[in-house]
């Protein structure tokens, strides 16, 4: 495996809808999994989906306290990373699809779809 084969498998995985909202949600700070599901208004099952694959992807860390499993950004790097992504992606025409405007939530994102 080359260091290009890892850097593609971290990209697709951050590089779905879903997991993307997941890490701008933990870009604040620890959440357990019922607020991530609250953020992101999904089921249960289809969040846990997605964190099992960021976490095997070591892109995001969990810990257990009680019944609760609390899940945060495994390196503050990824913050950095979704943030700067993010505002790459607004301002300059990058896969942007014709009209290339996003249009403005007031849920910053967090909401359904």
């Amino acid at each position: 495996m080359t260091i290009e084969d890892d850097q593609a498998r971290f990209l697709r995985c951050i590089g779905e809808p879903t997991r993307l909202r997941i890490l701008k949600l933990l870009v604040g700070g620890e959440k357990c999994v019922g607020k991530i599901v609250e953020g992101l208004d999904k089921e249960q099952s289809l969040v846990s989906h997605h964190l099992r694959a960021l976490k095997e992807c070591n892109i995001v860390v969990a810990r257990q306290k009680a019944q609760r499993i609390y899940y945060k950004l495994a390196d503050p790097r990824l913050a950095e990373l979704v943030l700067k992504s993010e505002a790459m992606t607004k301002e300059l025409p990058i896969c942007q699809l014709e009209g290339g405007y996003y249009e403005e939530r007031g849920d910053q994102g967090q909401g359904k779809s």
